[in-house]
């Protein structure tokens, strides 16, 4: 079989089962329902607040060979997934399928459960030093990178099965209603976990700041949480700003950054009720800053703007040039703050912000994104890993 480049791939991969080639944008029509979670009942007066994940891990009859999902919304101060997997190796379980949402350096720490035989497959997008060494060829079974749109397509049409869910909750009260803006590990919107909310087997709350009930605010509610627990730290927020979320000081690619507002602007992109995103990568979010200087030079005002959200997209927001914004993750603490706090900074999940198989996802009314990439050829096909 040949995909939309003319490469000839197996009709099967170990591991992976059936390969549909790629045939080019939109030409893939789903032809099924979407996946349907299980139905549970919670009977009055049961509490969902555990006392330790041993708790957890036995009422939910945790074995080997289940698939465990993680969200990256700390990105780099995340503790959670590391002390989940410690745990779990602890205690002998095997042959795992780790499904994040991403992987970043601070997750290192899971080499070693590679190696033993812990997690022996991954479904996610895999960077920093977990990403070299899958590329060393440790698993049997190929590691499947998606994107985060792709992701929550998976999920929810069966492609990827969960069978646990461990959600991150910066707030929560004892019968699950979370959100990422209030706590000491205030992270921003929870949106890249809510299809693992919604379609896991099992979901598992984990906060560090219980809260009374009702939670303000709702980002994912009690009726997909089947359990809560409370440990000390969930992680450190200064670590959400790193590395791709960090703006460029570099001069070359600074200039390139400026170029490529100067293109947005003289291609007409640039005018009144446009849509604008920017992407991780120092390069593209230092677009942000020279389009915000032609948008106020030629009094430009835009109708909303995508992210992760930025700082310098709040900011954006706050002179006037965006009246809203749409937000999936954010990518600073600026931006954290901003969610809380301004009604015109609106939270999203990941289906709504790129799914190809709903009935119409953010993405589709983008007039302009920035994203960055490690590599592009002549035909502008690009690689990000």
């Amino acid at each position: 079989m040949r995909n939309s480049l003319g490469r000839e791939i197996p009709l099967t991969i170990e591991g992976i089962k059936k390969v549909i080639p790629y045939t080019g944008a939109f030409n893939r029509i789903p032809d099924s329902t979407k996946h349907a979670p299980l139905i549970k009942r919670r009977k009055p007066h049961i509490p969902k607040l555990l006392g330790s994940l041993d708790e957890v891990l036995e009422a939910i009859n945790f074995k080997d060979g289940l698939s465990i999902s993680f969200h990256h919304h700390l990105r780099n101060g995340d503790f959670v997934l590391n002390k989940i997997l410690d745990l779990l190796a602890s205690k002998n379980y095997k042959d795992l399928m780790l499904i994040p949402t991403a992987l970043f350096g601070v997750h290192k720490e899971i080499i070693k459960h590679i190696h033993s035989g812990v997690i022996t497959g991954i479904h996610g997008s895999v960077n920093g030093p977990v990403g070299r060494e899958v590329s060393k060829g440790v698993f049997k079974r190929p590691v499947v990178l998606r994107s985060h749109g792709g992701r929550a397509r998976a999920i929810e049409s069966g492609d990827l099965h969960i069978d646990v869910a461990f959600i991150a909750a910066p707030s929560c009260d004892a019968y699950g209603n979370m959100n990422g803006v209030y706590g000491d590990s205030a992270c921003g919107p929870l949106g890249y976990a809510v299809p693992d909310a919604m379609y896991a087997d099992y979901v598992i709350a984990i906060t560090d700041n219980l809260v009374e009930y009702p939670n303000f605010q709702i980002s994912i509610s009690q009726n997909y949480i089947d359990y809560v627990i409370q440990i000390d730290k969930l992680g450190d927020p200064n670590g959400i700003v790193s590395g791709t979320t960090q703006i460029t000081r570099d001069p070359s690619r600074l200039l390139m950054a400026e170029m490529a507002a100067q293109f947005i602007d003289e291609a007409g992109i640039l005018k009144d009720g446009c849509s604008f995103q920017t992407g991780a990568g120092g390069t593209s979010l230092a677009v942000a800053k020279f389009v915000r200087e032609r948008m106020l030079e030629k009094n430009i005002k835009g109708a909303f703007a995508v992210g992760g959200i930025t700082g310098e997209i709040v900011e954006m927001l706050k002179l006037g040039l965006f009246q809203k914004l749409l937000d999936v993750q954010s990518f600073d603490l600026t931006a954290v703050k901003s969610l809380r706090d301004n009604p015109n900074h609106i939270e999203m999940d990941a289906s709504m912000y790129a799914n190809p198989h709903n009935s119409g996802c953010v993405v589709n009314l983008l007039d302009v994104i920035i994203l960055g990439a490690t590599e592009i050829d002549l035909n502008f096909n690009v690689n990000v890993n």
